[in-house]
């Protein structure tokens, strides 16, 4: 299916699921939680333990999408519309998180969260380990764009912020990513005998 026909298959299953429709109602559901998963996977740092949390926020999602369904005055703002709740029910885990790791900070000494730095700053940076250290809101236009394709508008639309906002944010996590990437790359124009003084 191309991107046309999707889009035009989700809008259907809106009108259908405002007008009542249980059956449309889970279609949409079976259409958008596997790209809801991956995106929140992502915003949450995307590790192993964060898979329970995702689906949790996934949940919270669909929840709050399904209460508000209703409100949605154009179908075709649909992927905007699902991912803007996806985010804000992000940012609520991402705070409770955060609120729970300083409460155990307070608790315990805190060698393991330190080791465990250290061991990320040894290990070879790829492309979506970089991603992953983004700020949250650079993750968030980052994954909308390349992966979700959402025009600049539609992340616009989904992060409740301007336009210029998101332009902003997508340069600086381009730069943030050119230069944690560059620092993992060896320079190819160094000479062979100067990287094996090194060694």
């Amino acid at each position: 299916m191309d991107d046309t026909t999707d889009r035009t298959l989700d809008e259907y299953l809106v009108a259908l699921s405002q007008a009542g429709s249980v059956q449309a109602l889970d279609g949409l559901a079976r259409r958008w939680t596997p790209r809801l998963l991956r995106y929140v996977t992502r915003m949450l740092g995307g590790s192993g333990d964060s898979a329970e949390a995702a689906r949790d926020v996934v949940q919270e999602t669909w929840i709050g999408a399904i209460r508000g369904l209703r409100g949605l005055r154009d179908p075709g703002q649909f992927p905007a519309w699902i991912y803007g709740i996806a985010t804000r029910k992000c940012a609520d885990a991402i705070r409770t998180n955060t609120r729970r790791r300083r409460l155990d900070a307070g608790v315990a000494d805190g060698e393991a969260d330190r080791s465990t730095t250290d061991v990320r700053s040894e290990q070879r940076i790829d492309l979506a380990t970089a991603i992953r250290g983004l700020p949250p809101i650079h993750r968030a236009a980052v994954h909308l764009f390349y992966r979700e394709e959402l025009s600049v508008e539609e992340i616009a639309s989904a992060l409740g912020i301007p336009v210029g906002t998101v332009k902003s944010r997508l340069h600086h996590a381009r730069e943030a990513l050119k230069k944690q990437l560059a620092a993992t790359v060896p320079d190819v124009n160094e000479p062979e005998t100067s990287k094996r003084g090194r060694l």
